[in-house]
């Protein structure tokens, strides 16, 4: 049996056990795993040096026994060694200046969504063109021909995340392109509007590049602070934003086996926006997060509820 093999066999007995309550017996069979040189060499090792899923069913393993400070180590730690891809965004110091002065640029007010595959468009696209008329902004939902037409099948990352069906990852791809392009205000589509009578200009400055810190700390190699890549606002020819687009190919053979957070999602965000300064939203923009699949009546009683904020995460497909 490969070493492969023996690790997912191992992390699903693993999980049984946790789904049972036989908390000891699970991790007696992680433990083994550990135990196994073959299988502590499988690829996408995390800062702790064990294989991503084996560090994930870990972590499995804390959440249900509620293990506050074994959950919040691996969490920290569930990232690539952090040495591997900090080298790629190092900016020099002309570079850094080239930023500070696009930070002082105003952020276009226009809303961009993507939407690729064969899934209807979700509701929550025309209820943020409608938050867009409402607030004096323009709205743009990017499809395979719009993105088609600013070549983004010339992009290799684009392109092959594109040809193994892997749509969030080539819209992580698109959605840097489409704002270094022409800068705008990016929103994944499971956000959904949290109100009618705010904008993003009255909560935001505007100016430069701003996105919404995740809540969970990882260890990115140069700090603690996760960037989400679901928001992004941006002026037009940010150089952060060319950077990352570049820098995408080398990431990838880095972690040719790691998830898209990883590669081309929030981690490698961070890095090239941290390269320079970066307005942080406030976390009461998001309102609250609905579980998959909520019916639009729950996220309309969502909305009643919410002050002061402009997001409701809701995953309607």
């Amino acid at each position: 049996m490969s070493p492969k093999k023996r690790m997912d066999d191992g992390i699903a007995a693993a999980r049984t056990l946790v789904a049972e309550g036989d908390f000891s017996a699970a991790a007696a069979v992680l433990d083994a795993l550990m135990g196994d040189p073959e299988i502590l060499t499988l690829p996408a090792q995390t800062a702790l040096s064990l294989p991503r899923r084996l560090h994930a069913a870990y972590l499995h393993l804390a959440k249900a026994q509620g293990d506050a400070v074994a959950r919040a180590g691996y969490q920290f730690h569930l990232v690539p060694p952090p040495d591997l891809l900090p080298p790629l965004f190092e900016y020099s110091a002309a570079e850094q200046t080239a930023i500070t002065a696009c930070n002082r640029q105003p952020v276009p007010r226009v809303i961009h969504q993507i939407w690729i595959g064969n899934k209807p468009v979700p509701p929550g696209v025309a209820a943020w063109q409608h938050h867009a008329a409402t607030q004096g902004y323009q709205h743009r939902l990017w499809q395979e021909a719009d993105l088609a037409a600013l070549g983004l099948p010339d992009n290799p990352v684009y392109a092959a995340m594109l040809a193994r069906g892997d749509y969030p990852g080539a819209v992580d791809v698109a959605r840097y392109a489409i704002l270094a392009a022409e800068g705008g205000i990016y929103l994944d589509c499971d956000w959904y509007p949290a109100c009618e009578d705010l904008g993003f200009h009255d909560l935001l400055p505007l100016i430069g590049l701003t996105a919404w810190a995740e809540p969970v700390p990882r260890n990115t190699g140069i700090g603690g602070l996760l960037l989400g890549n679901s928001f992004i606002a941006a002026p037009p020819d940010h150089p952060c934003l060319h950077r990352l687009i570049t820098r995408l190919p080398q990431v990838l053979n880095l972690l040719p086996e790691a998830p898209a957070w990883w590669s081309t999602g929030p981690l490698a965000f961070t890095l090239a926006a941290r390269g320079g300064a970066v307005s942080v939203a406030p976390q009461t923009i998001v309102a609250g997060v609905l579980p998959d699949r909520a019916p639009l009546a729950a996220v309309e009683a969502m909305r009643t509820q919410a002050f002061n904020s402009l997001l409701i995460a809701w995953k309607s497909w």
